[in-house]
C-alpha cells in the first residue's frame, strides 16, 4: 500500500489494525530534491535582488527629487538677485545719484539670461532623470509584487517643473532691458 507517483511521499497506515484509514507521512530525514531546492533558492535570490533594486531606485529617485528642488531654488534665487541688482542700478541712475551705466545694466541682463538658461538646462535634465527613475521603480515594484504576492506600492508622480520656467525669465529679462532702453532715451 505504499506505492505513489511521487518518490518522496508514501502512504502508510497509521496503525496496523486500522487499514481502512490512511495518512500521508513525509519522510523528514530525506533531503529535498535538488530541483525543488534550486527553484526555491532561485526564487529567493530573485526576490532579494528585486528588493535591493527597489531600495536603490527609491534612494536615487529621492536624491534626484531633492536635486530638482535645489535647481529650482537656485533659479529663483539667482534671478531675484540679478533682477534686484538691475533695478537698483537702474533706479539709482535715474535719480541722478550716479551716471547711468548702460554697460553694467546690459551685463546684468545678459548674466541673468545666461544663468536662467543654464539652470533651465539642468532642471530639464534632472526632471528627465527623475521620470526615468520613476518608470524603473514602477517596473521593479511590479516584478517584486509578482514574486512575493504582495500588493505593489507604486510611487507617486514626481513633481513637475514647467518647461517654460527658463524661457519666462529670458523673456522677462528682454522686456526689462527693452523697457530700460526706452525709458533712458
Amino acid at each position: 500500500m505504499s506505492h505513489t507517483s511521487h518518490p518522496d511521499l508514501r502512504v502508510v497506515s497509521s496503525s496496523p489494525e486500522a487499514e481502512s484509514r490512511l495518512t500521508l507521512r513525509i519522510d523528514a530525514e530525506r533531503p529535498l530534491p535538488a530541483s525543488l531546492l534550486a527553484a526555491y533558492e532561485q526564487r529567493e535570490q530573485r526576490l532579494a535582488s528585486a528588493e535591493r533594486e527597489l531600495d536603490r531606485l527609491h534612494l536615487a529617485a529621492n536624491a534626484e527629487q531633492v536635486a530638482l528642488g535645489q535647481h529650482m531654488n537656485w533659479m529663483i534665487a539667482s534671478q531675484a538677485v540679478f533682477i534686484h541688482a538691475f533695478l537698483m542700478v537702474f533706479v539709482v541712475s535715474r535719480l541722478g545719484v550716479v551716471e547711468p551705466n548702460y554697460a553694467l545694466l546690459g551685463g546684468l541682463g545678459l548674466l541673468g539670461i545666461v544663468c536662467a538658461m543654464a539652470l533651465h538646462g539642468s532642471i530639464s535634465s534632472a526632471a528627465k532623470s527623475l521620470a526615468l527613475l520613476v518608470i524603473q521603480r514602477r517596473a521593479t515594484e511590479m516584478e517584486l509584487a509578482s514574486l512575493s504576492g504582495r500588493t505593489p506600492n507604486l510611487p507617486k508622480e514626481p513633481s513637475r517643473v514647467p518647461a517654460w520656467t527658463g524661457p519666462v525669465f529670458v523673456a522677462f529679462w528682454l522686456a526689462l532691458l527693452a523697457f530700460s532702453a526706452a525709458v533712458s532715451l
